[in-house]
């Protein structure tokens, strides 16, 4: 762009000496006069893009005017149509051209051809036709070549963004066959394993005769919890595979069903007191979401790395944030000292569960924070939400 600008600069300013001398030294034009005609021939090829009926109009007007107030000192000097009157109305031809004004272009030119037929037969034109000719020739060309370097510039425009679109396209199948493979390894992994844990767990008290009680009903809620996994994994897969399947026939957990995942882990023997903050439907549906995996996964940890301890789940709310709190107490007993060391030693944790609650928080603009109270863990996060926004 820039360029193009010098480059027209350069060209209006080549016509303007070149028009100066050519009505000084051939036609009986003073310099100051000349100097005043051949600007206003040559000063429409700077504005031409913005105003590009302005400025076909200003030059024909121009050229007329030059056409009238002078005359060629030699009787062998073209007139009406001087070299540089041919050469400014072919310049603003071209341009107007090239910038896709197509109709305009035409209207354009017949009115040219109407002026050269007006100024051929001008009083006192002579024989000079041939060079009403040649502007209009010279003109119908340079609207041509004008015309064919726009439709190459937006053939160049329309190929940088089809390179663009394929880029685009060549990502998201990139993206798309990824979350295929990750779908498949879940599937075949995952989901398998999740699923000989509830067939398991289901016919143990079929396969093991005089089970006591206690044992069939544990069994009974290993499996409910592996069924309850392995329907949210389905709906991953689902999410994952994009396969057309609308999105809300597996509706994410919300604060709503904290209750339950804190009833299923008080049965596995990990007491856990729930604070639940009043109110809290209304809530962003993706706010709920991330509070939910947080809950899930603190307790989780609790189960794993201090099993019987007393856990506690505090909600608060405010006008723009939920708080999240989840504590647990020393555990009763230490881990034995074959079982695999805490994932929970620093309060900067690595781990993929709690580094993927902190970027949930992080997401939402929120803190997501671990420390250790009187030798137990203390997960506290803040999510902050717009209490217009309830999506």
């Amino acid at each position: 762009m820039k360029l193009r600008r010098v480059g027209l600069g350069v060209t209006a300013a080549v016509l303007f000496g070149l028009g100066v001398l050519d009505l000084v030294q051939h036609y009986a034009t003073k310099p100051v006069f000349a100097m005043v005609l051949s600007a206003a021939r040559v000063v429409p090829l700077l504005f031409y893009r913005r105003w590009p009926v302005e400025a076909w109009v200003t030059v024909l007007t121009a050229v007329v005017a030059t056409a009238s107030v002078t005359s060629p000192i030699n009787p062998n000097e073209p007139w009406p149509w001087s070299i540089t009157n041919v050469l400014t109305v072919t310049a603003v031809a071209g341009l107007v051209a090239s910038t896709g004004r197509r109709n305009l272009s035409l209207t354009m030119f017949g009115v040219l051809a109407g002026t050269y037929l007006v100024l051929a037969f001008w009083p006192d034109s002579g024989d000079n036709w041939a060079t009403g000719v040649i502007v209009v020739v010279t003109s119908g060309i340079a609207i041509i070549v004008g015309d064919f370097v726009h439709a190459r510039r937006r053939m160049a425009a329309e190929l940088v963004r089809e390179r663009q679109v394929s880029a685009s396209e060549r990502e998201l199948r990139s993206v798309v066959e990824e979350r295929a493979r990750i779908a498949r390894e879940l599937h075949d992994v995952v989901a398998h394993h999740m699923s000989m844990i509830t067939v398991q767990a289901e016919t143990a008290r079929f396969r093991h005769k005089n089970l006591p009680t206690e044992a069939i009903e544990e069994f009974t809620k290993i499996a409910h919890v592996a069924r309850t996994s392995l329907s949210e994994l389905r709906g991953l897969l689902s999410a994952l595979r994009d396969d057309g399947a609308d999105p809300n026939r597996t509706p994410q957990p919300t604060l709503a069903d904290i209750p339950a995942l804190v009833d299923r882990i008080t049965a596995s023997g990990t007491p856990v007191t729930l604070t639940p903050a009043p109110e809290t439907t209304d809530l962003p549906k993706i706010v709920q979401l991330a509070a939910y995996r947080i809950v899930q996964e603190g307790l989780s940890n609790v189960v794993r790395h201090a099993p019987k301890a007393r856990a506690w789940v505090t909600l608060t709310r405010t006008e723009t944030t939920l708080e999240l709190e989840i504590t647990n107490e020393r555990p009763p007993t230490p881990n034995p000292p074959t079982t695999r060391a805490p994932r929970l030693q620093d309060p900067r944790p690595q781990g993929h569960g709690l580094t993927g609650l902190r970027e949930r928080a992080t997401l939402l603009g929120g803190t997501f924070e671990v420390d250790q109270p009187a030798g137990g863990w203390r997960i506290r996060a803040s999510l902050p939400f717009d209490p217009h926004h309830t999506q």
